[in-house]
């Protein structure tokens, strides 16, 4: 394994591992964890460009890699990936407790009525955009395409199980970085073509619009 590709596993992991720890360690609104999290996401791209001179931040977003037929097949595995959210939110919610989710969001991450449809605004467009460059502009391109399919997928899982801690129960929770792991399959698979984020970053926001919307019930 190259100097290149330790350093992309060694300081991810810390990366994750310190915003896992922000997540549960520190009493702090989910402003102030989001502002770290992008001090982070961006304090390791910088240093691993500070090291090795080979990656420039415009790469992953180069919009002029996408042709029009893309564009079209983006579309459609965007709308089918908030259908499958929507269909697996509808199995699973007997499993599920409404109520252990909005008090994790109201206590812990001090997240109100008012001020969810901004938080939502945030995760649907800002949030999915710095996951997708961080795990698959910056990891999963800058990887030997073997490693980057096992580990960037792995990580990417295991990133949000702090997250979701709290909310379901371990059988839940199994199934959940099951999908997450498979996502970050798909994801890496429809960017490999054009070498840029924008397609999952696409069925990304999707997904979560789905998502923001089934959590509008919480709250209204």
């Amino acid at each position: 394994m190259g100097k290149k590709s330790i350093f992309i596993i060694l300081s991810t992991i810390i990366t994750c591992g310190l915003l896992a720890f922000i997540e549960h360690g520190i009493e702090i609104n989910y402003l102030i964890k989001t502002i770290l999290k992008i001090g982070l996401f961006y304090l390791t791209i910088r240093v691993y460009i500070r090291i090795f001179k080979d990656y420039r931040f415009r790469d992953a977003i180069s919009i002029e890699r996408i042709s029009f037929n893309e564009w079209k097949r983006i579309v459609i595995l965007g709308f089918t990936s908030a259908t499958i959210v929507l269909i697996a939110y509808l199995i699973f919610l007997p499993l599920i407790s409404l109520d252990t989710i909005k008090n994790d969001l109201t206590e812990r991450l001090g997240i109100s009525a008012t001020t969810y449809i901004f938080v939502g605004l945030y995760v649907t467009f800002g949030n999915s955009f710095l996951e997708e460059y961080f795990f698959r502009g910056f990891i999963f391109f800058n990887l030997p395409k073997k490693l980057g399919y096992i580990y960037s997928p792995i990580l990417f899982a295991a990133y949000h199980v702090p997250m979701i801690a709290l909310w379901f129960s371990p059988l839940i929770m199994g199934l959940c970085f099951l999908g997450l792991w498979i996502i970050g399959l798909i994801f890496h698979k429809v960017n490999e073509r054009n070498q840029t984020i924008w397609s999952s970053w696409m069925i990304h926001i999707c997904a979560d619009i789905m998502i923001i919307l089934i959590g509008l019930t919480l709250f209204y």
